[in-house]
């Protein structure tokens, strides 16, 4: 029998718009991100998950975006003193309760080797939650 495509979507919801191509793994502690529109506005946000092909966000109260919108991912790690910046398109937008919940795809496609977000993928993340 073949594994189950769907993986979980925000607060266990599954359909078939939540296809996803890579497994998703919980971002390290000490790790920000901000979201940035081409019109320059800033968000910050919280990762609730991550692959190499995209991000699943939530923004504390609203934020206007539509599926399709180019944005840029913004991750800083403080400890390694480490930035990245991933341009992405916007999947979805979900209203829940006062966040706004956003699914990015990177683009041009999944992450390159060697990134920040790339060697994060590559280990097991108990290991750097305990240091």
């Amino acid at each position: 029998m073949s594994e189950d495509p769907l993986q979980h979507a925000p607060n266990g919801e599954q359909n078939a718009g939540d296809l996803r191509q890579s497994l998703r793994h919980s971002l390290p502690p000490g790790v920000s991100a901000s979201l940035r529109t081409l019109s320059g506005r800033l968000a910050y946000v919280t990762v609730t998950d991550l692959s190499r092909s995209g991000a699943c966000v939530i923004r504390r109260g609203g934020i206007e975006l539509d599926p399709n919108e180019n944005v840029v991912l913004d991750f800083a790690d403080s400890e390694l003193n480490l930035d990245l910046s991933v341009p992405s398109e916007v999947q979805w937008v979900k209203e829940r309760n006062y966040n706004t919940e956003i699914g990015l795809r990177f683009l041009p496609g999944p992450l390159l080797p060697g990134t920040m977000l790339d060697q994060y993928l590559d280990q097991p993340l108990a290991v750097r939650e305990g240091s």
